[in-house]
């Protein structure tokens, strides 16, 4: 147990990790209640229901956050320029109003079809059918975004409750989730934490030995972006070198068929609910990617040259993860970061909410706090450039110009590409227990009876 502070070290009914006698920085930020955690306190004595409770509540304190950020657009709705210079563009309002979903349609539907991924364009067509007002006016804005603010709030709470499962010896991990900073500018621009929190589950089922589950929750997780299908294969790959193919072809066959099950009967009904991916091919470069540079520079690169660009980065991804499985003890959570990273910085676009995806590889590793700060801070930077930028167009005075959107973008990829990078280098991976063992949940140290805290050793 080299470098554990020994404050933990001495306490033997200590259940679980404890953050602020672990982290620095979290120790410096208790000051606020109190400071960390006392010698003599009693650690789990609400077990991890109490655990997953806190976070839950303070994760619903940072969406609060995000819908204040978000409030000059509820207020006022969502027009251009104002939603730019304002910095509070969401998708789920503007697609509303800017396709048939204000007609309570699949937003596929009509002459000139969403790019919306399936997944996506479901809920928001589901949003559309109980909001009190159909229609392009402010009320119909307000009622599908206070939908998803609702939504979002649920959906939350599961993956903060599937995070502290994950690691009950260490629950308190789930702060990365529940209190990213990322969260407030990112959690309600769009649908991409029901992805987020499916990939999450997707893992506790993983772990929970039910891979078929696992592969399910993964493909319907892919139908809202590409990233689950990095960690659906790290997943694979660790289950085939320790011996467990079986384990991964249910997790493949899983997945398939859940994807399946929900795309043929849209497919059916309205055939163009693949335009997204049909886009993929023919988008060229697009704001967040590193593709963008060029253009920002005044030399754009050739459609098919991005296209050919990201057809690489998924290729060099696949077979880094699966040279690094082969000749590495490292675990999904590495492999899915290494890949990640790849995917990433050869992306055509990578859109501000991109960043919502990292959170499950943070919450499953053993980076500190502060690292995570100096990624959020470098995510937070490129949301607000983002806006600006787009915003150049309509005053150039008071907009963000190419060269500067070029900088912050630059700045934005070496931040990924240092954290998922730590993520991925580090010595102790999570790791998932073999099927029919028990969860170390099972296995935790027992907890003092309430009131009588036992002093140190």
């Amino acid at each position: 147990m080299t470098g554990v502070p020994s404050r933990e070290r001495r306490r033997r009914d200590v259940p679980w990790r404890v953050p602020s006698w672990r982290d620095p920085l979290v120790a410096r930020a208790t000051g606020f209640v109190g400071g960390p955690l006392g010698r003599h306190a009693v650690v789990g004595r609400h077990g991890l229901a109490g655990v997953a409770a806190a976070l839950v509540l303070l994760g619903s304190g940072m969406l609060s956050l995000g819908v204040w950020q978000k409030g000059h657009c509820l207020m006022k709705g969502w027009s251009t320029p104002d939603q730019f210079w304002r910095a509070c563009y969401s998708d789920v309002p503007v697609v509303h109003v800017s396709s048939p979903l204000a007609d309570r349609l699949l937003p596929w539907s009509g002459d000139i079809p969403s790019s919306q991924p399936p997944l996506p364009g479901l809920v928001m067509w589901l949003l559309a059918q109980v909001s009190p007002q159909a229609g392009t006016g402010l009320g119909a804005q307000q009622g599908v975004f206070v939908g998803w603010i609702l939504l979002a709030l649920v959906l939350l709470g599961a993956g903060v409750v599937a995070a502290v499962a994950l690691r009950p010896r260490d629950p308190w991990r789930a702060a990365h989730l529940a209190l990213s900073p990322v969260l407030v500018p990112l959690a309600l621009v769009s649908t991409d934490l029901l992805g987020v929190v499916l990939t999450l589950l997707a893992l506790w089922a993983w772990q929970r030995g039910r891979p078929w589950l696992a592969g399910a929750l993964l493909g319907w997780a892919l139908l809202v972006r590409p990233f689950p299908l990095l960690v659906l294969l790290a997943l694979v790959l660790v289950a085939v070198r320790d011996g467990r193919p079986l384990r991964a072809a249910q997790a493949v066959v899983g997945a398939a068929l859940a994807a399946l099950v929900l795309l043929v009967p849209l497919v059916a009904v309205q055939p163009r609910a693949l335009t997204a991916a049909e886009q993929w091919w023919s988008q060229g470069a697009g704001y967040g990617a590193l593709q963008m540079l060029p253009r920002l520079v005044g030399f754009p690169l050739l459609t098919t040259a991005s296209t050919w660009v990201a057809v690489g980065g998924w290729v060099a991804a696949v077979a880094l993860a699966v040279l690094l499985s082969r000749r590495t003890r490292l675990g999904a959570v590495q492999l899915a970061a290494a890949s990640t990273a790849v995917v990433a910085l050869t992306a055509p676009s990578l859109s501000v909410q991109s960043g919502m995806w990292l959170l499950p590889l943070l919450v499953l590793s053993v980076r500190p706090w502060w690292e995570h700060l100096v990624w959020a801070a470098a995510e937070t930077l490129h949301f607000v450039a983002t806006w600006l930028h787009i915003a150049f167009d309509s005053d150039p005075g008071r907009g963000l110009p190419p060269l500067a959107y070029a900088v912050v973008v630059l700045l934005r990829a070496l931040a990924w590409a240092w954290l998922l990078w730590r993520i991925a280098d580090e010595r102790a991976p999570f790791r998932t227990p073999p099927p029919g063992g028990s969860p170390p949940a099972a296995r935790s140290a027992p907890v003092p009876a309430a009131g009588r805290p036992r002093p140190a050793a």
